[in-house]
């Protein structure tokens, strides 16, 4: 009973974190019991820990928000991820190529998660927050990350991380966007038409390891005029390539 209870804290504190990352300006600690339906003394003893470890930081109007100790794991994490810097020349280099800005992403239980970005010489800022989750359903990152993985296995995750409708051509149903992976599989890459915000393309391809698991998606972001311009088509081919190159570059064997 007891170890249960501890998990359930560590759960707690866990939904903290995550619901202050979404808060940057902090939130008070009502806020927090109301939003987590925890009661004020359980919400307060969870905060008064993490905050005497550096998880989060009391601010001078009370309210709370994510602490440096988040930053500095996050920085160690970082220098783990040898593709951090593997892939910085070939997120320069597609989003030279495609006149778009460039992306690289991984699946995190439920969402894409973007580690790291190229800003394009066209000035154009569209790009997600280092760190940001997307959702798998509506982004071609997201697409592509999926299609590596099993039916079923990606019913159990858009069953529990839901499929919102961001724009009238996103996916909604489950089994419209796993009828669409069997595409993205034969085609080698995954395209976002407007399904996440209107007007705005990508395309992602896969970018696999020594081990020939597929582990990030390269993707180029922007502001293509149609899905099938010459343009568009383009920036598919310099994607592809590029995340060949990079998966190259991680030892894998692209003739394998």
């Amino acid at each position: 009973m007891e170890n249960n209870a501890k998990v359930k804290s560590l759960s707690k504190a866990i939904s903290i974190l995550d619901l202050l990352s979404s808060h940057s300006a902090g939130m008070t600690l009502s806020q927090i019991s109301a939003e987590l339906s925890v009661p004020k003394s359980t919400a307060h003893a969870l905060l008064s820990t993490m905050r005497d470890r550096g998880l989060v930081q009391q601010l001078s109007t009370g309210a709370y928000s994510l602490g440096m100790r988040l930053f500095e794991y996050g920085c160690a994490v970082s220098r783990g991820l040898d593709i951090t810097a593997v892939s910085r020349p070939y997120l320069e280099r597609l989003a030279v190529l495609t006149g778009a800005n460039s992306v690289i992403t991984m699946l995190s239980v439920d969402t894409a998660v973007s580690f790291d970005y190229a800003r394009s010489p066209s000035g154009v800022q569209i790009l997600p927050q280092i760190g940001e989750r997307l959702p798998l359903h509506a982004t071609s990152q997201g697409k592509l990350l999926l299609s590596s993985l099993s039916d079923s296995r990606v019913r159990v995750i858009l069953k529990g991380a839901g499929m919102p409708s961001f724009t009238p051509h996103t996916f909604v149903t489950s089994q419209e966007l796993i009828e669409s992976l069997d595409e993205i599989r034969e085609n080698g890459y995954a395209v976002e038409d407007g399904e996440y915000k209107i007007g705005l393309r990508s395309v992602s391809a896969p970018v696999y390891d020594s081990s020939g698991e597929l582990k990030y998606a390269l993707t180029a972001i922007g502001f293509f005029r149609r899905k099938d311009s010459e343009e568009f088509k383009e920036a598919i081919a310099h994607t592809v390539e590029e995340a060949k190159r990079l998966s190259q570059a991680l030892g894998h064997d692209i003739n394998s």
